[in-house]
């Protein structure tokens, strides 16, 4: 298929392959990937637009035979080679849609993972390859696609005319019953944010886009797509750098990074005083996954654009944002093009400007609902009278009088203490911003009438932490008694997700 077909773009239109089309089409020889030297990698590794999308037709000349529409195509691939880029988007082109799997997962997931997703086909590198080849899977096939791209494919054509609504890829999530729960979004759901991306953010190709997260998560869709569909360059970190805390801002500056999308965790982690003048080139920073503290927005602010996003993965990664300044309060914004936010009580009728309830979104950013869950589907996706089609949150916010969302933290992860509800979220924002803190969690802590407020921090100076007394007398200056945690002790760092949220079970 020619870079000159004039229905090209046309088929892809609302589908995540068209971005990478005309990016391709307009800038072949600029760099789409750049992957720094680093650990088992002594040479900094580039792919071109033109090569990245060559390369993946290839591959999907490939798997085209091999997939039914809409097959779920398990990946596992190292997040440091583009490899996984060029593979994700064979799968697209091939008419399928893609899970990734992260090589932190235990076994026991990924075989859940495999089972729930009816793969019948898996692409994996040589360490993916040795890692799955033990997992059981009667008719499963497992491929490298670094050993397809080798050969030449057999003579045939890509599918043509797939629709919006065609299935894109699976992010599989956490269940309440301990088994993992499968999202389903389309293309036209996440092309609605890349869409709305292009036109708030205005990047262009002489970007450097950094991509921090886990393939696992949906916030590699957008820190991917960020960067393909205005022709910059993602700059693939590895997961060592993504946890250096103190040593994440040189390893920015050295390599020039203009937009940094982190959880607010991380940015605490790095101890930095002066952001503004350690990142000179870094234009345009774009939190999320968790509530940002106002001490981190007021420091990380100045000298660059701040952006506050929120989404959860039902609604393709990012559907509420706002742009948030030094000194100003933070609130999670307005719904992206294409969304819409409404504030409703336990029977889901709306609540009036000012008062707390539950975020529902609608708009075409829903999934299509959880794969093989449909009574959980039934639970958090429901049809409403008035708004139509909703996605209950979980998530407790007020709307104000600008329309502008602030986040109060989770519905259903509210702790009790004493017949008092209490929000963890503003504990760990009061306590992290106290003198020699660097970082703060929090969680009750045993059952019952004997469950105690507990927190941890990570010090600034490791040999001079501070001590906990004067801690929980500083906090007791501003927070109600049953707020202030009974004990408070030091760790190292404090324990993350795979995609460096806070993991207050950990």
């Amino acid at each position: 298929m020619g870079r000159d077909d004039p229905r090209r773009d046309e088929r892809a239109e609302g589908l995540l392959q068209g971005f990478l089309a005309r990016s391709a089409s307009r800038l072949p020889d600029a760099v789409a990937i750049e992957v720094p030297a680093g650990r088992g990698r002594p040479e900094r590794q580039v792919l071109t637009y033109g090569a990245l999308d060559a390369l993946s037709d290839r591959l999907a000349l490939h798997l085209a035979p091999k997939l039914r529409a809409e097959a779920i195509v398990p990946l596992l691939l190292a997040r440091t080679s583009p490899l996984l880029h060029v593979t994700q988007m064979a799968v697209l082109k091939a008419g399928g849609a893609f899970t990734c799997l992260d090589p932190g997962f235990p076994t026991e997931r990924m075989e859940e993972i495999l089972a729930d997703a009816d793969a019948t086909i898996v692409l994996a590198d040589h360490a993916g390859l040795a890692r799955l080849s033990s997992l059981p899977g009667e008719g499963v096939r497992l491929l490298d696609p670094a050993e397809l791209l080798a050969h030449v494919p057999e003579p045939g054509a890509l599918p043509r005319g797939i629709a919006p609504d065609r299935l894109a890829y699976v992010i599989y999530t956490s269940g309440t019953t301990g088994r993992p729960k499968g999202v389903m979004i389309e293309h036209r759901s996440i092309a609605n944010l890349v869409g709305s991306d292009i036109a708030e953010f205005g990047l262009t190709p002489a970007d450097r886009v950094v991509q921090g997260s886990s393939a696992a998560y949906d916030s590699f869709l957008e820190e991917t797509w960020l960067a393909f569909a205005s022709g910059a360059t993602l700059l693939v970190m590895d997961d060592e750098t993504a946890r250096l805390g103190p040593d994440l801002v040189p390893w920015l500056r050295a390599e020039r990074a203009t937009v940094f999308c982190p959880p607010p965790t991380l940015l605490r982690s790095t101890g930095c005083a002066d952001p503004a003048a350690a990142l000179p080139d870094l234009r345009l920073l774009y939190v999320g996954g968790e509530a940002l503290p106002s001490d981190v927005a007021d420091l990380w602010a100045r000298g660059r654009r701040l952006v506050n996003g929120y989404g959860p993965t039902e609604c393709a990664v990012t559907c509420v944002r706002t742009d948030v300044a030094p000194g100003e309060a933070v609130t999670i914004g307005r719904p992206v093009p294409g969304m819409a936010a409404h504030v409703l009580d336990e029977h889901l009728a709306e609540v009036p400007n000012g008062g707390r309830g539950e975020l529902c979104m609608a708009g075409v950013g829903l999934a299509r609902g959880y794969r093989n869950r449909p009574e959980i589907e039934a639970e958090k996706f429901v049809e409403h009278p008035r708004l139509g089609r909703l996605y209950r949150t979980g998530d407790l916010v007020h709307r104000d009088a600008s329309g502008c969302f602030h986040y109060h933290g989770r519905i259903d992860a509210q702790v009790k203490i004493r017949g008092h509800r209490v929000e963890l979220g503003e504990i760990e924002a009061r306590l992290g911003a106290l003198p020699g803190v660097r970082a703060a969690a929090a969680r009750l802590q045993g059952e019952g009438g004997n469950a105690e407020l507990v927190a941890w921090i990570v010090p600034e100076l490791a040999d001079a932490p501070p001590d906990p007394e004067a801690l929980k007398s500083a906090l007791a200056a501003t927070l109600p008694r049953h707020m202030v945690p009974r004990q408070i002790a030091t760790l190292e760092a404090l324990p993350t997700t795979v995609g460096g949220k806070l993991d207050r079970a950990g």
